[in-house]
């Protein structure tokens, strides 16, 4: 892993840059090509303190950051994420995987060793009944919803994902496709973002 003391830095407010208000919004700007943006909300945009509502600093200075995106590959597709990615059965389903780029997903604190520039991707499996996913989603706004038996936690560069029946996935909130196969891996610090 490289180091982290090179991902942030102060830098002049530049009010001409791309806005991005969401996750999703993050990835399409880098698939388009913008090499800085600036956040005002997210999972990615909280995971690097980020506060909504905030005034400009008075300092003229904002951070920016150097962040990994997420990189999903299936039947010869690839989709860009920035936050997260969930590959589930249904929509609605308790059992699945969510790979993790940021330590938020929603108002929960899913991945809480997940950073945005680490070089790694959080994968978290879940294998939840109904009753145990209701208990998990109530602990995971603090964090403390692991150890848990039927929730496994790995991090690395590249997961790969096989079943056999086909998978929904779901990129920062919005559905990319389905699959039986899926590969996601870090596309190392792809895109500045300033917050």
């Amino acid at each position: 892993m490289d180091s982290l003391n090179d991902w942030a830095k102060q830098v002049p407010v530049d009010r001409s840059l791309p806005l991005a208000t969401s996750d999703w919004e993050i990835a399409d700007f880098a698939a388009a090509g913008e090499p800085v943006i600036k956040l005002e909300s997210g999972n990615i945009f909280r995971t690097l303190g980020g506060r909504e509502n905030r005034k400009e600093h008075s300092s003229g200075e904002n951070t920016m950051c150097e962040i990994d995106l997420g990189i999903v590959r299936f039947q010869d597709k690839e989709v860009l994420f920035a936050s997260h990615c969930s590959i589930r059965g249904s929509y609605f389903s308790t059992k699945g995987v969510l790979v993790m780029n940021s330590q938020f997903y929603k108002n929960r604190n899913l991945s809480v060793r997940g950073h945005p520039s680490d070089g790694k991707l959080e994968m978290i499996t879940s294998r939840l009944s109904i009753r145990q996913y209701l208990l998990a989603t109530k602990k995971s706004e603090s964090g403390s919803h692991l150890p848990h038996p039927d929730i496994d936690t790995k991090s690395a560069a590249q997961h790969t994902i096989s079943n056999d029946r086909e998978l929904r996935i779901y990129c920062d909130g919005k559905l990319a496709g389905c699959s039986k196969d899926v590969v996601i891996r870090v596309d190392r610090r792809s895109i500045k973002v300033v917050i």
